[in-house]
């Protein structure tokens, strides 16, 4: 029996090492790309790896994403083979996949072979850091990381069908975002607004694939938010007692009356929307001057689901 065991232990312990050897780090896939050109050096051997999707980008019916191998720092550029795969390529989403290096228009990208993309788990958070504007004359140290630019201002009141778009910051530098042509025609945020995503040098510069637009003073009305007692029910990413706010914005993301209607929720309560639980009225809890501020800070997040659309 003993005997028996032993050869068990060692059986299981050879899968983990196999497992284990299986995943690739980015440095491993990073390594067969020229650092001088971004060209694929060989694009014949297959990686399989595990981490969190931080940004989408969709441009010319071709999905790329930039998945972040914990606990290293660079991203690594995936291309979807096909819809199913893409449809689990969201920020946020812990999956596993495996693909061979291939050449695009925004640089080296792992081809997802067709079917291997697996979601382990959702919401899973991540760190960013904190840049300015002028970082991007030479991003070079900080190619393929997640970032957060900070305190810009978009330079066009709409978004047009390039896939790109002009911030500018108080200094009057400027970087062009790339972002998911499902944002032409609508319109840019208006208040400061601090960027998230990832840096890589594309068209002869750097910039930035946007994931996240979030509103420069938001902790201040995450704040009212917390002193109005929003927060008791709602988180702004998870689902709580009542949706995350990311999942309301998303659902009002079209609507153009959609900061009305989240006030009127707030005022008058509601049931069966979002679940068994009713959402009791607030006029009498929140200010109403406080209501339109919290309406557009909830509505912000509706561009998560923009750029990722």
């Amino acid at each position: 029996m003993t005997t028996n065991m032993n050869k068990l232990i060692c059986s299981l312990c050879l899968i983990a090492s196999l497992t284990a050897r299986a995943q690739n780090s980015a440095q491993d896939i990073l390594a067969q790309v020229d650092p001088a050109t971004g060209k694929v050096e060989d694009g014949t051997k297959s990686f399989t790896i595990s981490g969190i999707v931080t940004t989408r980008l969709v441009q010319d019916s071709q999905t790329t994403a930039y998945v972040l191998i914990y606990p290293e720092s660079p991203t690594v550029a995936v291309r979807a083979g096909g819809r199913a795969d893409a449809a689990v390529l969201l920020p946020r989403n812990q999956i596993t996949l495996s693909g061979k290096l291939a050449d695009s228009p925004l640089g080296a990208v792992l081809q997802v072979q067709a079917g291997s993309v697996a979601i382990t788990d959702t919401n899973k958070p991540f760190k960013s850091q904190s840049i300015g504007a002028a970082t991007f004359k030479d991003a070079s140290a900080l190619a393929g990381d997640y970032l957060q630019l900070t305190n810009v201002t978009f330079a066009d009141a709409k978004f047009d069908n390039s896939g790109t778009a002009k911030v500018k910051a108080d200094d009057g530098t400027t970087v062009t975002l790339l972002v998911s042509k499902s944002a032409a025609g609508r319109e840019t945020p208006k208040v400061p607004t601090d960027v998230f995503g990832v840096a890589i040098k594309n068209g002869g510069e750097w910039r930035l694939v946007a994931a996240r637009f979030l509103q420069v003073d938001r902790r201040d009305i995450q704040a009212l938010a917390t002193k109005d007692t929003c927060l008791s029910c709602h988180n702004p990413d998870i689902k709580v007692v009542g949706p995350s706010y990311r999942d309301v914005a998303a659902s009002y993301r079209n609507d153009p009356d959609a900061v009305s209607k989240i006030i009127a929720q707030m005022e008058n309560g509601g049931k069966d929307k979002w679940g068994v639980i009713p959402m009791p009225p607030l006029k009498t809890v929140v200010p109403m001057d406080d209501m339109p501020k919290l309406a557009n800070w909830i509505f912000g997040y509706r561009w998560d689901a923009i750029l990722a659309e």
